[in-house]
Parts: structure tokens; sequence; C-alpha cells
């Protein structure tokens, strides 16, 4: 296997010298504005590429796209890893819908990103509220702490699964293994907004990543900590209690069918820059 299959694939093309008759409609950069192409760049333009067969379809992955998102999977510990080019917005969406059912009951923390509300509406969720702590002298919000959420689960034992804002927007990372025990032993979901944590797993200086955790899903941005471009992130899932088939259907509904390869291709780098340096990064 490529150590960067994407972007290998990417530059593979870009040699070839195809005379692009398809989209994008700058035409590797011929069509574009003088501004545009001094800010980017020829290399960039050429490299803004379609969904040719060469280069995979983020769709139904058979390629580059699929070998590069498999690495990813390795890296963190996942059965399956999918690129996401709208943000870990896009992720979180196709994570609820991939994971539970309309009409499932899931506990969400009341400092749930807002992508959360807009999940949880798209998949005719029912939000179990629960407030996190919260530290006076610090004022600080803190995290669901384990014996919060084994008491919600006692309270209510409809409720399918449990989502996780970890670390939160203090940096603070909840007590992720043993929630996901807690959770597990009642046959319920563990999905966790891991959109601070990419870097996380990679040292013994910092907490487990939520995979490591025992995760069962988690939504990374790529692109707030690690070396991906500005929207792009990953989602790892554990299939041993999500079912494939409705979380890759569930993905490629709320993916675009023009994704952009600049931004795919960065996460593959950023992945390969992970596996080579993530704990000297890390620390």
């Amino acid at each position: 296997m490529l150590t960067k299959p994407l972007l290998e694939a990417m530059k593979a093309y870009r040699e070839d010298h195809v005379y692009p008759l398809h989209t994008p409609g700058h035409k590797g950069g011929r069509g574009a504005d003088e501004d545009l192409k001094d800010l980017l760049g020829e290399n960039a333009l050429l490299s803004d590429v379609s969904l040719m067969e060469e280069l995979d379809d983020i769709h139904h992955p058979e390629g580059a796209i699929k070998d590069a998102e498999t690495l990813a999977a390795a890296l963190y510990g996942a059965d399956r890893c999918f690129f996401g080019v709208n943000g870990t917005t896009g992720i979180i969406h196709g994570m609820l819908l991939g994971a539970l059912r309309p009409g499932d009951k899931i506990l969400v923390p009341r400092n749930s990103h807002k992508s959360v509300l807009g999940g949880l509406i798209l998949g005719g969720l029912e939000p179990i509220a629960l407030a996190p702590c919260y530290d006076e002298s610090w004022r600080m919000t803190l995290q669901l702490k384990p014996e919060q959420v084994e008491a919600a689960l006692v309270k209510d034992p409809d409720i399918k699964a449990v989502f996780l804002t970890t670390p939160n927007y203090f940096g603070l990372a909840a007590d992720t293994e043993k929630i996901a025990k807690i959770c597990h032993k009642k046959g319920v979901l563990l999905l966790v907004d891991e959109a601070h944590g990419p870097h996380l797993g990679f040292s013994p200086m910092l907490p487990k990543s939520a995979m490591q955790c025992g995760a069962d899903a988690a939504a990374q941005s790529t692109h707030k900590i690690v070396g991906a471009m500005t929207q792009c992130s990953l989602l790892q899932v554990s299939y041993a209690r999500i079912d494939a088939e409705t979380m890759e259907r569930a993905m490629s509904l709320v993916t675009t069918t023009s994704p952009n390869y600049l931004l795919m291709g960065s996460l593959d780098a950023a992945r390969f820059q992970l596996s080579q340096r993530g704990k000297a990064m890390a620390e």
C-alpha cells in the first residue's frame, strides 16, 4: 500500500497532463481569475480535480480514497474511517443518522455543539439533556461524570446512546473509558464529539483517544488541531454495535457528490504526518 495513496493518485493525474473536459469549470486554472491563480498557485488549481475513475469515489471508495481511509482507521484503531469535507458538523450529522433510528432517545450534554442539535432534528431523535458539572471557583464547565451517566441510564432504560463532547472547549477530557464501560454494560452506544481531540492517544502525556477508550464512533476535526485544511474531519467507527451498511448510507447522504480533492488530500497528508511523527507532535 502507498504511503499517501490519495495524494499520490492526485499527483499522478496532474502529471498525466489531462485536458479537463470535465468539472470544475476553471479547467485546471486555465479559466480562473488571475488573483485566484496568484493566491493558490498552478499546482493547486491543477489538483482541484473531479470524480475521475483514477481518483476514486468518496461515496463508494474502491481505490485511492479507500486506501487512505483504511490507513486512517488503522491509525486510530477503528473498523472504518470516513473522510469528511463538510467539517465536523457534517460528520456529526452522519454519525447520529447512521448509529440511531428516528424516535431513539439519546443522552446529550447541554453544552453540545450546535451541529448536534442539527443532527437530532435531521434524525428525528429525542434528546435527554444532562447538565455537565460546573466549577464555581474557575467559572468553568467541566465534564459529565460517569456517575451522572449511569444514573441517567438507570432512570430511563429506553436511552439508546450517550453523546459526549470530549475534550470540551476548555480542553478538559471526560472519563471516556469508564463511561464507555457503563454504556456497553447496558447495551447503549457511546458517540463522541472529539473535534478538539484528534491529537489524543499519540502520547502518554495526553489522555487516550475516544476509540482507545471504547467509543462506538468519534468525530474528529482534523483541521482544528493537526495538519489538514479547514473543514476537513474524520469519522472513526467501530462496527461491533453499529450496522456498517446503515452508517455507509448515512455518511453518503450528508456528503457532497462534488468533494474537494485538495481537502481530501490534506486529510491523507495529515494522517501520514501523525503516523510518522504523532508522538513528537503531541508532546
